[in-house]
């Protein structure tokens, strides 16, 4: 996954989030259809559409982009979008009137996940007060994008899985391990590793390392405990634990999506 912040340039790093009903993600709006139909996947697919053509695609780059005096650019996946902008009054504008032409279709701007953010890297010493009131990160399919200092000490942004998504992820292994734990250990150990992979195929990207193997470790942790609680006389120690892992050892957290162009102030 590409930096977000590098496609606006340089100085665009004012950021225009909206908000789904799933946590971690950032940028998107909610149907609120006026009329009852009977099918909502129908409705849903028409909203997607409409949002992912008409309603931001083209009217970001044939209305929008003109008449801003920056740079800007949308960056969008499915109906979840963030907008980026060089300059506060440019982002405030657009966001005023993104929200009634999202009313004149029946779509609405989620009004609690809307926000604006400045996406800017400066010391925390820099900027009024009311800038300094506002995010400094946002949250977008799963990642929290935020600015760290590279290993050269250059300020860099980075994308590293949002704390919701450990949550969620942690507690879908928990519930996995529990249920088969009186499975034979082959078995189990296939199905944790395919769970792994899955994970390491979303989140495994640049910048992110410390967060996918910490997410290892853990499980490793649950499948010991769910072991030795498979009877009162299943306790499993640490030492037959790593003989346990050495004849089924699991996936290594790996990065599966590297990238070299990183976003710079």
């Amino acid at each position: 996954m590409q930096s977000v912040g590098a496609h606006c340039g340089k100085s665009a790093r004012w950021v225009l989030c909206g908000g789904t009903s799933t946590r971690g993600q950032a940028g998107s709006v909610r149907a609120l259809a006026r009329k009852r139909q009977q099918q909502r996947g129908s409705a849903k697919a028409t909203a997607s559409r409409l949002v992912s053509t008409y309603l931001l695609d083209e009217w970001f780059v044939e209305v929008v982009r003109p008449r801003l005096r920056g740079p800007g650019n949308l960056v969008r996946f499915a109906d979840d979008f963030v907008m980026l902008f060089a300059y506060r009054d440019d982002a405030e504008r657009v966001l005023e009137v993104l929200g009634r032409r999202m009313g004149k279709y029946g779509l609405e701007l989620h009004p609690n996940k809307t926000r604006m953010v400045d996406f800017r890297f400066k010391p925390k010493s820099v900027g009024d007060d009311r800038e300094k009131a506002l995010a400094t990160t946002f949250n977008f399919l799963g990642f929290v994008h935020t600015w760290v200092k590279s290993r050269f000490g250059k300020p860099v942004v980075r994308q590293l899985t949002a704390k919701d998504r450990v949550a969620r992820a942690h507690k879908a292994f928990n519930e996995q391990i529990r249920a088969m734990r009186h499975w034979r250990i082959r078995e189990q150990h296939q199905r944790i590793c395919r769970m792994l992979n899955g994970h390491f195929a979303y989140f495994g990207i640049s910048g992110n390392f410390q967060r996918i193997s910490t997410l290892k470790f853990k499980v490793e942790l649950l499948w010991r405990k769910w072991l030795s609680r498979r009877s009162n006389a299943s306790y499993i120690t640490w030492k037959a634990f790593r003989e346990i892992l050495n004849r089924f050892p699991l996936p290594k957290a790996r990065i599966i999506h590297p990238y070299r162009h990183k976003a710079s102030p």
